[in-house]
């Protein structure tokens, strides 16, 4: 790949991602060298269930959202990502189907990598080794903890934690552009689109206001104590 077609925020992302924070400037730029750029509109997939693997992928920008479609034809949503985290990194390494679908929830832009040469980096490099099994596991757990809060909190609960994972700084009053659309985050939190405008409602409550993607939360202090109460 031309690295040249690169931007600073690319190559920031990049380097600083739990993929590659751990490799030196040579495993970077062998990385880079057999890795391709891709852009994909909303809705387009980056993979489906099924397909053969041998890349992974890193986000540069972007949300997708991985699915796994059940024996009924329905899709369940099983988590979401966006700038600087990997997909896929298991089945490319193992060059197995990938167990689930990942499809752009926004445009999205992608640097696709062989597992196959990562996997030789990795056995070369114990820290890019230590560092990338810690990624997976540290995913793993994410989902596990995912699966308990669905199944032990409110729909009101979920969504404050949801809200307030999106808080990227330390004010009480913050003003947050939600990442996709509603029916996305209603499947996220395992409700319909039409629970989650009334729990939108009760949290006004709790000095949440919503207009359209956008959100504004009087004092996340607030929404905190709430989570911490229960």
């Amino acid at each position: 790949m031309d690295t040249a077609f690169l931007s600073y925020q690319d190559r920031e992302t990049i380097r600083q991602s739990v993929l590659c924070s751990a490799m030196n400037e040579d495993d970077q730029a062998e990385i880079l060298a057999s890795g391709t750029i891709s852009s994909y509109r909303k809705s387009d997939y980056i993979f489906e269930q099924g397909d053969t693997s041998r890349n992974l992928y890193l986000i540069l920008s972007g949300w997708a959202q991985i699915t796994r479609e059940e024996r009924d034809g329905s899709q369940t949503l099983i988590a979401t990502f966006h700038k600087g985290d990997s997909l896929a990194e298991v089945a490319a390494f193992l060059g197995k189907p990938y167990p689930a679908s990942a499809q752009a929830m926004t445009d999205l832009r992608v640097l696709s990598v062989n597992g196959a040469n990562l996997l030789d980096i990795m056995q070369n490099n114990r820290q890019v080794l230590s560092q990338t099994l810690a990624s997976l596991f540290h995913k793993l757990h994410t989902l596990i903890d995912d699966v308990e809060w669905l199944k032990s909190r409110t729909i009101r609960e979920r969504l404050a934690k949801f809200l307030l994972e999106q808080v990227r700084d330390d004010e009480p009053n913050t003003r947050i552009q939600l990442p996709y659309s509603k029916s996305l985050i209603a499947a996220k939190l395992g409700t319909s689109p039409q629970q989650l405008s009334r729990t939108f409602t009760e949290l006004q409550a709790f000095g949440v206001q919503v207009d359209g993607r956008m959100a504004v939360i009087e004092n996340t202090d607030v929404l905190t104590e709430m989570l911490t109460k229960n």
